[in-house]
């Protein structure tokens, strides 16, 4: 790992265990045994690491989502996007509490947010393009994504949770749940 990525990975892990604000760019520096100036020459200040990192899970959260999706089946993607986002989640807890925690933060500015959107952009499209096939009922696409977004996330707080063990015949059943809930009646 070059030394931009550990002080990324390093910010990531302090600011999901102790908060934004908690987490200074001394001890980003000191956690993450990169030099001083080398971590100068990679990023102004904490808010330049915070926009980096940012950005780059947002854009993971894109891509994984719209990962192998098949042609033509609207449904069959629909599950295949929810269960990506799921294993995403699931296998990278990190990604998870920063998604829940610092993303969706008032300490990360509005327009920092509005640049994210773009990746974001084929998810948006698959929900318009169910609107205009009378698929999906029409809804604003960003609500239907986020609330597609709050199903996964859902599920995979009672995965963490582990006073109920989930099976696959529960996964399935909660992408039926809202699989139902986007449908036009």
């Amino acid at each position: 790992m070059n030394k931009k990525s550990i002080v990324l990975q390093t910010t990531l892990e302090l600011i999901t265990k102790q908060g934004i604000r908690a987490t200074s760019l001394s001890q980003i520096i000191k956690e993450s045994g990169v030099a001083n100036g080398t971590v100068y020459h990679h990023f102004k200040n904490k808010e330049e690491i915070i926009t980096e990192l940012y950005l780059m899970l947002t854009q993971d959260f894109g891509t994984v989502v719209m990962r192998n999706i098949p042609e033509d089946d609207v449904k069959k993607q629909f599950s295949i996007m929810w269960l990506n986002l799921f294993h995403y989640f699931v296998n990278n807890p990190l990604a998870f509490v920063f998604s829940e925690q610092i993303a969706r933060s008032p300490e990360i500015p509005q327009s920092l947010k509005d640049k994210a959107r773009q990746y974001y952009a084929e998810i948006e499209n698959y929900f318009k393009a169910g609107i205009r096939k009378k698929t999906f009922k029409s809804y604003n696409s960003m609500v239907m994504e986020e609330l597609f977004f709050g199903n996964v996330v859902s599920i995979v707080k009672i995965h963490e949770n582990e006073k109920v063990k989930l099976l696959d015949k529960h996964i399935n059943q909660a992408i039926e749940i809202s699989w139902k809930g986007f449908l036009r009646d």
